[in-house]
């Protein structure tokens, strides 16, 4: 098994993609990627089988991580994961804290999960404004005044949650391989 860590992103409007960029720039060791979540596969097939470690970014999706991201993590069986993930509410929030509390449970169900950051993201408001013309009472409803509040994610991550990401994949890859 190869001790190098591979970063994996999965994103819809490119934040999680920044943070895979963030954790390569903070990389204290050689690693693999960034690669993206939905063909990491075609370019190295025994990926999960042959790596022990992987920083994964992803994006919220319904109070967890986005399906890809799902998916690719209940594909790992005793690996070492840090997650870094992006949402388009203050991830101090309540459904901040629902979030984390989700992606945690998932990450370390059966793996070590050794790190995870949450921070907001840019959300496409041109698409979630959309929602709000749903009737109220509608299955995917928005009010105007939560679309009000999302418009605070725009900006995000900004560069001071970029390097909290870096700061976070370095500590936790040298605690893992001990640099």
């Amino acid at each position: 098994m190869d001790k190098k860590p591979v970063i994996l992103f999965s994103t819809l409007t490119g934040n999680a993609f920044r943070l895979a960029c963030a954790a390569a720039d903070a990389m204290p060791c050689d690693y693999l990627g960034p690669y993206n979540i939905y063909n990491y596969n075609i370019i190295r097939p025994n990926l999960i089988e042959d790596y022990d470690t992987f920083i994964v970014t992803y994006w919220c999706d319904k109070g967890s991580a986005d399906k890809e991201t799902i998916s690719f993590i209940e594909k790992c069986k005793g690996k070492n994961l840090i997650v870094l993930g992006t949402l388009g509410v203050n991830p101090e929030s309540e459904h901040g804290a629902k979030v984390r509390a989700n992606v945690e449970a998932l990450a370390s169900r059966e793996n070590n999960l050794v790190a995870h950051y949450l921070c907001w993201g840019s959300i496409d408001l041109k698409r979630t404004f959309e929602k709000t013309k749903i009737p109220e009472g509608e299955k995917g409803h928005l009010s105007m005044e939560r679309f009000e509040r999302q418009k605070l994610s725009i900006g995000h991550p900004n560069g001071h949650e970029l390097f909290e990401a870096g700061v976070v994949v370095n500590q936790a890859v040298k605690s893992l391989y001990e640099i």
